[in-house]
């Protein structure tokens, strides 16, 4: 496996979407580090983190599906697929060996965007420590739960379409659907909206759902339940013979 993972990640290191889709990611995070310098006034911590947050939560998941994307389209772009598969490994564990260097890959984009933001917020807000890490956990939380839903989501997406451009177009719909839906009172149903929500709890339970209890119940197992779904099917569909290997 290990083999695999550092055979994906040669591949990935000539790749230039990987640094382009990083830029995106840090686009809300710079913009909203400017705001002070642009417009003068006292800032609190949440006033400049929550519509931080809001932004970050637009792009960050087309980021995810995008990057998952251009790790699998390596192969159909260059016509190695067929060489890919017959590699001798089984086909679960060159999916696997993909997923897990895409995961690895949008966590160092989150540990980047974390520092940009972080330091950029401590050097302009004078917050407590304790406001700091609410926004770390808020900010690290939602990261991690969009990366979970959305990575087996973009490996579907391009493992079924084999085109860039049509995963990207559904990864942009998601993304609107998404931002329609971020305020419905049901949206611990969906889980990159639960996730949303999730996020902004540790700021305050004002920004989460009525019946709070209930409500982290229902979503958290939907969530895990569409996680493992989604996992399961990306593996799956994967392993299938398709007419490209025939």
């Amino acid at each position: 496996m290990l083999t695999l993972m550092n055979s994906e990640l040669i591949k990935m290191k000539h790749s230039l979407s990987t640094v382009l889709l990083l830029l995106l990611a840090l686009i809300p995070i710079v913009i909203n580090m400017s705001r002070p310098l642009m417009v003068k006034q006292n800032y609190s911590l949440f006033d400049l983190y929550f519509p931080m947050y809001n932004q970050y939560s637009l792009f960050f998941p087309l980021v995810v599906i995008l990057l998952t994307t251009s790790i699998f389209y390596l192969e159909y772009s260059n016509g190695t697929y067929v060489d890919w598969i017959t590699y001798g490994y089984a086909k679960w564990k060159l999916i696997v060996a993909k997923l897990s260097v895409a995961a690895l890959l949008l966590l160092g984009m989150c540990l980047v965007n974390y520092i940009v933001m972080t330091v950029g917020l401590f050097v302009i807000i004078h917050g407590t420590y304790f406001e700091f890490f609410r926004v770390s956990v808020s900010f690290v939380l939602y990261s991690l739960l969009v990366i979970l839903i959305n990575l087996p989501l973009g490996a579907i997406l391009i493992n079924v379409f084999r085109n860039a451009i049509v995963t990207a177009v559904i990864g942009i719909v998601c993304m609107v659907i998404n931002a329609i839906l971020m305020a419905a009172p049901f949206g611990y149903y969906i889980p990159t909206v639960f996730a949303y929500r999730l996020g902004l709890l540790p700021l305050s339970k004002s920004y989460f759902f009525a019946n709070p209890n209930l409500t982290l119940t229902v979503g958290m197992s939907v969530t895990v339940i569409v996680m493992v779904i989604l996992g399961s099917a990306a593996v799956w569909q994967f392993s299938r013979r398709r007419k490209i290997e025939n």
